[in-house]
């Protein structure tokens, strides 16, 4: 009997008009519309749905993406699109992709992936070097930065409690209490639920007039829970909060919990990008101090989705939370991944990362990163510079939150539908894409300027076209 396989012919020609694609994609990102118009409904009807239990060839499968999947795509490394996180990835970040997709290495254990470990490892020494950790520190590369902060809140617990990851917490004699800023990402509360701790027992900290949790606030919920009972065992702070763009005072934070035995970890996912330059190292003074750090390489680094990048100040924590045979860490054994982190199957993050900073540098990355910041200052300046328009957050990273104020005696009410009238214009339009946010109570156009095609003109033009839009919708 003849076996069969999955191998296709004329292998050479597939992966040319796959990859023709992509080219014409990249191409093509900044002239075509940067949000699809079309309904779900409409979409759904376009796109093959039915169970294809006989397949059409790859030729046509090839063709289907181009004429169904593609035109639908969201533009994000249009260098209008400047809403939520999401960053455009570089181009040589999307070649190590492709590469690795191919390559389709399991870097469980060394013998799975080779090359893929060994890769992890050293990019894992980069990032722990860019934020000041020494060689003992160590670290996985996970999804995001949701998945960061559940592996860096489960090492902070086995490291408080030893033994919690087979004991539980069943037998503890005090409730662990959590601290966050009012803002912090919804990640945080995900991870504490999952750990059984509980999301009741996140204490929010107040921020202050610059959005930073407010130090001494901390410190006063600190001392009532220990004197109420709790054991307070982690603070989560902010290098970057998600609409903001705040970063909370770190070095002052890092001492408070050093001094109490109070874990710390520094939620970068977003910002941990500026790390590479000046004006982020003044933001994130003390960063060192943390006990773990989670930063997005998908974000402010440029490297396609998913890369995320957990790191945790003393290795021999994160072995001791996830290793999978009773042994003690010993510092001089090879790394395994299986023992430094949740899951076992997992795809190789660690080529794309590498393949993108070995070909730009750290320092052209910082030049962009830095081209992102001034541009964030410089759509500031018109604000402040223009009756018509109001500054609801102070800009310290690359997010800048606005709203339009037209000479009417509108109400927050009307301001608000007003602002979100404006974006939906814009949105139509497809000329570029903003999202909105919410701050203290008022909607505000949100920038995130994380997008390393942005250029001044780019900026121009929005901000002339969000006022067309607001002059057009206060008459």
């Amino acid at each position: 009997m003849k076996t069969q396989s999955l191998d296709i012919e004329n292998l050479d020609l597939a992966l040319d008009k796959a990859m023709n694609v992509v080219k014409n994609y990249m191409n093509n990102i900044t002239t075509e519309p940067v949000i699809p118009d079309i309904k779900r409904e409409d979409l759904k009807t376009l796109i093959h749905s039915e169970i294809p239990f006989e397949g059409i060839g790859i030729e046509k499968s090839i063709e289907e993406v181009e004429e169904t999947i593609v035109p639908y795509c969201s533009k994000i490394g249009n260098p209008k699109f400047l809403s939520w996180i999401i960053t455009s990835p570089s181009p040589a970040g999307t070649i190590g992709e492709i590469i690795n997709l191919g390559l389709n290495q399991v870097p469980f254990c060394y013998k799975s992936g080779p090359a893929a470990t060994v890769m992890e490892e050293i990019v894992i020494s980069w990032f722990s070097k860019i934020f000041g950790y020494s060689n003992e520190s160590g670290g996985i590369l996970v999804s995001g930065g949701t998945m960061g902060t559940l592996t860096a809140l489960s090492v902070a617990r086995e490291a408080h409690i030893p033994g919690v990851m087979k004991k539980g917490l069943q037998n503890i004699e005090k409730p662990l209490t959590v601290y966050v800023s009012e803002i912090a990402h919804k990640s945080v509360e995900t991870a504490v639920s999952l750990l059984g701790i509980g999301s009741d027992f996140i204490r929010k900290i107040p921020v202050d007039s610059n959005f930073k949790m407010d130090t001494n606030k901390l410190k006063q919920a600190v001392k009532k829970d220990k004197e109420s009972g709790y054991d307070p065992f982690c603070v989560v702070a902010q290098a970057g909060t998600s609409n903001e763009g705040s970063v909370d005072n770190i070095d002052a934070i890092a001492d408070f919990c050093n001094k109490n035995n109070i874990w710390l970890h520094i939620d970068a996912a977003f910002a941990g990008g500026a790390i590479l330059t000046q004006r982020g190292k003044e933001l994130m003074k003390g960063i060192e101090k943390a006990d773990s750090i989670s930063t997005d390489p998908h974000k402010w680094f440029f490297i396609p989705v998913e890369a995320g990048c957990v790191l945790i100040k003393k290795r021999e924590h994160l072995y001791n939370t996830y290793k999978t045979a009773d042994k003690n860490f010993n510092k001089e054994e090879p790394i395994e991944y299986m023992n430094y982190g949740i899951q076992f199957t997992r795809m190789s993050r660690a080529l794309k990362i590498w393949f993108a900073f070995r070909t730009y540098g750290l320092d052209k990355i910082a030049n962009i990163v830095n081209q992102n910041i001034d541009l964030a200052q410089e759509l500031t300046q018109k604000i402040n510079g223009s009756k018509n328009w109001e500054l609801l957050a102070p800009t310290q990273t690359s997010a800048v939150c606005f709203r339009y104020i037209p000479n009417l005696n509108l109400t927050n009410e009307e301001l608000n539908k007003l602002q979100h009238k404006i974006l939906n214009e814009l949105e139509k339009s497809g000329k570029a894409f903003i999202a909105p946010a919410v701050i203290n109570g008022n909607v505000a156009m949100r920038t995130c300027f994380a997008n390393h095609r942005t250029s001044y003109e780019d900026l121009n033009f929005i901000f002339k076209t969000l006022s067309e839009f607001g002059e057009k919708f206060s008459k």
